[in-house]
């Protein structure tokens, strides 16, 4: 993608697989969704979220409804509407503070946690008055909790982590939903570094199997070194407990717990005070990042660009779908080939980010290019980052003034390191799109 922030004229494909999931939009009435994003006329049903442990409620997750007896009353219909007269962010903003507006009348307890979907859309766009208004005094009174669905964030990384980065900024957490619904989202995890993964129901709908467990290594790492909690979605029978909880799962959500009302309602037991992991660090531009730890080591360029064409080779070849970005300062990818190959590595990637001088960029399915002037310093270096659930390399090498195919390079395979370089290549991105 060439551009980074813009209005939509028909309905992205990741609000599509969203759209899809809710169901099938019914026949047309008078209903117009610009009536219903004007005059606030969404509601909302809340379901609600238990410890496994202690089958207590814990919070509730806010589930926008348009007007009965309406085309709209299901959100597949209200996506869809909204993404074709370009009004996306402004249903999303609606339905956020009509959530909160119910719970803040429902007089909840101070530790409820409230989880909301979200668009990054409307997340990155300044609400009306009327409605920050309601969503500052919710944020104040509750734990809020942002859900940012798997389909969003693979289809525009780049978005959902700016997203994401502005929501932490006010205090708010940050939720992965659906995750492990397919394995293009198992390597943008720590990118995300969402405080609470909600797995994809599909995963308890079945047997476990080797998709399960390409998603339980990938959640159960990022647990081990976050904290963060994990919630098994769609549980309707006790038989399925075992499989949750093996998942790493403390929480659960689904009709053995209870179906969405339209007031959110607790029992006797009150609600559960459940901790969460530290607040993920804002994540600001970091041009140390460049900077990798250890050795500096002189090669020719000879060498330097089959190390290079490895890791093309291991992120275009991942078993997992990899997120990489990659500096091409002449236009071509550090290992020398030209910019046309990365249709391949788009294609198997998770994330596939390119930055390139403008003149030497061309259109690439899936993959997010990112145009840099010519002299920007950061075409000193030849930079290569991967990142998987289950490798990680950085590369940076930059070549010798005075001596002629000659680098200096930096290598890494530490996680932490690629995901540092990642978010500095992503920060650029996001700056000069």
């Amino acid at each position: 993608m060439t551009v980074l922030f813009r209005r939509e004229t028909s309905l992205p494909s990741p609000v599509a697989a969203m759209a899809g999931r809710m169901g099938t939009p019914r026949p047309t009435d008078g209903a117009t969704i610009e009536k219903i994003v004007e005059q606030r006329l969404l509601t909302a049903e809340f379901q609600p979220l238990v410890s496994l442990g202690t089958r207590h409620v814990v919070g509730f997750e806010a589930l926008a409804r348009g007007p009965a007896d309406t085309q709209f009353a299901s959100p597949a219909a209200m996506l869809t509407a909204a993404a074709t007269k370009e009004l996306l962010t402004e249903l999303d903003m609606v339905a956020r503070a009509v959530a909160a507006d119910v719970v803040l009348k429902a007089d909840l307890p101070e530790e409820t946690m409230l989880f909301v979907n979200a668009l990054p859309q409307g997340l990155l766009a300044d609400a009306p008055d009327d409605l920050a208004d309601v969503l500052r005094r919710a944020l104040r009174r509750y734990r809020i909790v942002t859900e940012i669905d798997e389909a969003v964030l693979t289809g525009d990384p780049l978005m959902a982590l700016a997203a994401a980065n502005r929501v932490r900024a006010l205090g708010v957490r940050v939720a992965i939903d659906n995750f492990g619904a397919s394995t293009d989202a198992l390597a943008l995890l720590p990118l995300l570094a969402p405080d609470v993964i909600k797995l994809d129901m599909g995963l308890l709908a079945h047997a476990p199997n080797a998709h399960a467990a390409m998603v339980l290594d990938a959640v159960y790492s990022y647990r081990q070194a976050t904290g963060a909690l994990v919630v098994a979605q769609g549980v309707e029978h006790d038989h399925q407990l075992p499989f949750a909880a093996g998942l790493g799962a403390r929480l659960g959500q689904g009709y053995l717990f209870g179906a969405a009302a339209t007031v959110p309602q607790l029992s006797g037991e009150g609600v559960d005070s459940i901790t969460l992991p530290a607040p993920v660090a804002l994540q600001d531009d970091d041009p140390e990042a460049l900077v990798l730890p250890g050795e500096e080591i002189t090669a020719p360029g000879s060498l330097v660009r089959e190390l290079a064409a490895r890791l093309e080779r291991t992120a275009t070849n991942s078993e997992i779908p990899a997120a990489t970005a990659i500096v091409c300062p002449d236009g071509r990818f550090p290992s020398g080939v030209p910019l046309t190959a990365a249709n391949q590595l788009a294609r198997n990637s998770a994330m596939t980010l390119l930055l390139a001088p403008h003149a030497e960029l061309r259109p690439i399915r899936r993959a997010h290019m990112a145009s840099l002037p010519n002299g920007d310093p950061l075409f000193k270096h030849t930079v290569i980052a991967i990142l998987t659930p289950s490798a990680a390399a950085a590369l940076v090498a930059t070549a010798d003034p005075n001596t002629e195919d000659t680098y200096t390079y930096r290598f890494s395979r530490d996680p932490e390191v690629a995901t540092r370089l990642l978010h500095h290549l992503l920060k650029r991105a996001a700056h000069d799109a």
